[in-house]
């Protein structure tokens, strides 16, 4: 099985992807100590972005600013939405001229065929490629296996994952979603959890037990809204299912750097991220609330009003109307 972590990506939507170099030096020699199988250190989008470095980590800011581990797999994210075949052999070379050689296209249920052309683009490449299918809680049986199918057909994708975006998915379901993926996926699976009711180690727990083969976690959880599941608890249960990572330096990590960012940014389980898996509202609602100071009952009456519409995905016109005026 292999372990995964992306805290420089996904931990990436409260600094804005603004990380300190010397610190994503230093996790990245402590993670290869750490005997950790792949890092994914952030995403890959067009250079006009107007975000920090770690959301379009291209291979000369790589070779220029960071350590490159010694590990099995390297790599960054792509959102499907915003790619083409075209925009990814302008961002991407040849994975054998590249100091990365894993690449994850995320897309949503509604959006697979976008996923295609750019799965296939990264594959001719010689990329290792994955597949996130985002918001999978609340899918049916069928459309989580029709979508598996068609993933599988395109034969362009090495390990498909399934990600609990919202937060809001059970032992039941986490189980449901995999059997579901089965009925039309022959390769290889993996399990990306969000800890919106403080279920995302335990669901990921329950997803090794029934046999994925990739599993993610980020430092202390960071992530969107509430985060994910804990990398340093995560590999210290793996620890005693007979693997064998070496970490008492992560656990220095936690302590030295990643507490101060905890601090500083408050990501985490709490009543009002629980509140938006039950409501399937999407956390970057309340994350951009919270982090403009408004009050617990200011957040906490925009999640009433929200709860009734349609807010899978952010809103910008919604969240101010579900503000109104405050």
């Amino acid at each position: 099985m292999i372990a995964l972590d992306c805290t420089f990506r996904d931990g990436g939507y409260y600094p804005k992807w603004d990380f300190d170099i010397k610190l994503a030096n230093k996790y990245l020699k402590v993670m290869e100590e750490v005997g950790i199988d792949a890092i994914e250190i952030g995403f890959r989008s067009p250079p006009n972005k107007p975000v920090g470095q770690f959301a379009k980590v291209t291979d000369e800011f790589i070779d220029r600013e960071l350590y490159v581990p010694n590990i099995p797999y390297f790599g960054v994210m792509v959102d499907t939405g915003s790619m083409n075949s075209k925009i990814i052999k302008q961002l991407f070379t040849y994975s054998n001229k590249s100091p990365i050689n894993l690449v994850r296209a995320a897309t949503h249920f509604k959006d697979i065929d976008l996923g295609e052309e750019v799965c296939k683009s990264l594959k001719e490449l010689g990329y290792y490629v994955t597949c996130n299918l985002m918001q999978a809680a609340g899918k049916s049986f069928d459309e989580i296996a029709a979508s598996a199918k068609r993933i599988n057909d395109w034969k362009a994708v090495d390990v498909l994952y399934l990600a609990d975006s919202l937060g809001g998915m059970s032992h039941d379901a986490v189980n449901y979603a995999f059997k579901a993926i089965r009925e039309g996926w022959s390769g290889l699976i993996g399990f990306h959890g969000h800890n919106n009711k403080g279920q995302a180690l335990d669901n990921s727990l329950e997803a090794i037990d029934i046999g994925v083969d990739w599993i993610d976690g980020t430092i202390l959880g960071m992530g969107r809204g509430p985060g994910n599941t804990e990398t340093e608890y995560l590999l210290t249960e793996l620890n005693k299912r007979n693997f064998e990572f070496e970490l008492e330096d992560l656990y220095r990590l936690v302590v030295s750097d990643f507490y101060p960012l905890k601090s500083t940014y408050n990501w985490g389980p709490s009543l009002h991220y629980y509140l938006t898996a039950e409501y399937n509202i999407h956390p970057i609602y309340i994350q951009k609330m919270i982090t403009k100071g408004y009050s617990m009952e200011v957040v906490l009456d925009a999640i009433f009003f929200l709860r009734d519409k349609d807010t899978n995905f952010f809103n910008e016109d919604l969240y101010k109307e579900s503000l109104n005026g405050k």
